[in-house]
């Protein structure tokens, strides 16, 4: 190579040199100011869920959180790790770690008594969350976004489903869930007041096995007409004497007998009276449901208003299924009965309309189901009538923002070998390859000494 070529190569060079080092500096103030991580794992489990996302979303105000934890415990650096997911979707949150150990006027006015707690702050109220899961604290910010309380009220005298009682039929285990998410669980006897309070969010009539007084229909009639939130659990068996005022006040009727459902037989269910939902109609309840619900012994529901209430249908059987008149016991046929209707049918509606509450206009929202035993202590935990149930509560109230949230499980976290495979595993990794590794250092170097 002449000088001029030299020069030439070494202007190249440095050309290179130069965008190469710009281009890193580029990259680096780049990732700085607008970073991106892709998460890889099984189900996404190192990413903040979808439904934790949208209830970040609804934060519009400094929220402060504050872990206590001393340097040794294991776990501050994956609860350290969480609130940055949380801080990176909402710049609205506050993340401070500080030892316990170094801070004991602050553990004394939270009452912080475990290491490892952390104390969330946000908008004058405090929660304590003492073991910090993504389901933990979504259910604690989820609690502090409703303050001001949400009254969840049932009735009772009348044989209906207790939110206390630890019965199969009962509801405690719906209760507990509602409670940890911020609502207060109470029940009323319609005998024992004068009127229903008006700053009940949501009042639930459970499938009641004795007919109510024509005063409490009275009284339940006069607080739909007042814009009252109201969800119906509607069961095949309930006493339906004087409800008819309430039908006919909704538009509503529901078909005789119960809802039959083949596909429950394919899914291996040894009875045909439980109809499967494995498609949702577009509703805000079930927009993000994607496995099935299960709802035994239900019964139909038909819509004959016009312009009283906006309806939606919530959840619909399947185009196979039929309402069956008839004895449920050997075989069951469709159509054996003038009465019966084919699917698909109405398990569920949901009814809007605005009420003019003083100076503004409210959506007073209804929700009629024909079914109490979904969301029973026995059936909820069957695919996703947990979800629904929680999802219809924060509807009716008009929390259509804040819902529940599950933890997603890791899959396969266990390795589970029988003793054969055990025994080649052994065979292979502590024999056979230590012997080839041996085999072929002694082949190279046999080979080696010939030259």
């Amino acid at each position: 190579m002449d000088s001029r070529q030299r020069l030439q190569y070494r202007l190249q060079s440095g050309v290179f040199l130069v965008l190469f080092i710009a281009l890193l500096a580029a990259i680096g103030w780049l990732s700085d100011r607008h970073a991106v991580s892709i998460d890889l794992s099984a189900g996404e489990r190192n990413s903040l869920a979808p439904e934790t996302t949208r209830l970040l979303a609804e934060i519009d105000q400094p929220l402060k959180a504050t872990l206590f934890a001393s340097p040794a415990k294991d776990s501050r650096p994956l609860i350290e790790a969480l609130f940055e997911r949380y801080r990176e979707s909402q710049p609205l949150i506050e993340f401070e770690s500080l030892n316990p150990d170094l801070n004991p006027d602050l553990l004394r006015k939270y009452d912080v008594r475990y290491d490892g707690e952390v104390v969330l702050e946000y908008g004058g109220n405090s929660e304590t969350v003492t073991q910090a899961t993504e389901a933990n604290v979504s259910s604690a910010i989820q609690r502090l976004l409703r303050r001001g309380e949400r009254w969840l009220v049932f009735l009772e005298g009348h044989g209906e489903r207790n939110p206390y009682g630890d019965a199969n039929y009962d509801y405690s285990l719906l209760a507990q869930r509602l409670a940890s998410s911020g609502y207060t669980v109470e029940t009323l006897n319609l005998t024992q007041t004068t009127d229903i309070p008006d700053n009940i969010h949501v009042l639930v009539l459970a499938s009641p096995k004795v007919p109510l007084l024509p005063g409490e229909i009275g009284l339940l009639l006069r607080f739909i007409n007042q814009g009252g939130n109201l969800l119906w659990l509607a069961d095949p068996e309930e006493a339906s004497d004087g409800l008819e005022l309430l039908t006919d006040r909704l538009s509503i009727e529901f078909l005789p007998g119960i809802v039959v459902d083949p596909k429950s037989r394919l899914m291996g269910l040894d009875r045909a009276d439980f109809a499967v939902v494995s498609e949702y109609p577009r509703h805000p309840v079930t927009q993000n449901v994607v496995s099935l619900s299960l709802f035994p012994q239900a019964q139909a529901i038909e819509y004959f208003g016009e312009d009283s209430w906006q309806r939606q249908v919530l959840l619909q059987s399947d185009s196979r299924s039929w309402n069956e008149t008839g004895p449920l016991r050997g075989d069951i046929l469709e159509g054996d009965n003038d009465d019966e209707t084919r699917g698909p049918l109405d398990l569920a509606l949901t009814l809007t309309r605005q009420h003019d509450d003083g100076d503004q206009s409210v959506e007073q929202r209804i929700a009629v189901v024909g079914d109490a035993d979904f969301i029973s202590n026995q059936y909820l935990g069957n695919g996703s009538n947990l979800e629904i149930g929680i999802n219809l509560i924060n509807w009716l109230s008009l929390d259509d923002g804040l819902i529940s949230i599950s933890p997603r499980p890791a899959p396969d976290t266990r390795l589970e070998l029988s003793a054969t495979q055990q025994l080649v595993i052994a065979i292979l990794f502590l024999i056979l390859l230590p012997l080839s590794l041996l085999g072929g250092g002694l082949r190279i170097w046999l080979k080696r000494r010939k030259l």
